[in-house]
């Protein structure tokens, strides 16, 4: 199956790049706010990070690969506990690890392995070098 995972393959290519997460682990996506909205390379990055869902740390990169053996279920339910801790830890955001896999998964799928991406608030795209 493939899916997106941490990466600090393509960084250093923008000033607002930023890799925090565990190289290789599962990675999601939290709404963007209002703010990174409206200037995604402002102040907030939320709006073009990635969220590693075992660090709960953030990258602005990450890379298609194909995960031999992980089903869709096995997918749902890692993304599940990473939310059941963050309630456990006070958070109230909304959450729903189906349609999150279910995208994350739509949108790895779309690229050949090895693709390294970025994130645009909703979008998905490669990640291309600085002026190429």
């Amino acid at each position: 199956m493939k899916v997106l995972v941490a990466t600090s393959v393509a960084q250093g290519t923008r000033s607002t790049d930023v890799m925090r997460c565990v190289e290789g682990e599962f990675v999601y996506m939290i709404e963007a706010c209002p703010y990174s909205v409206r200037r995604p390379y402002g102040s907030c990055d939320c709006g073009i990070t990635f969220r590693g869902m075992t660090s709960d740390e953030v990258t602005t990169t990450a890379i298609v690969r194909t995960v031999r053996g992980l089903d869709l279920a096995t997918y749902i339910d890692c993304l599940d506990a990473t939310h059941r801790f963050k309630r456990k830890l006070g958070c109230t955001c909304d959450f729903d690890a189906v349609d999150q896999a279910w995208s994350l998964t739509a949108i790895a799928g779309m690229f050949a392995e090895g693709t390294v991406v970025e994130r645009l608030v909703d979008r998905v795209v490669v990640r291309r070098a600085v002026g190429a």
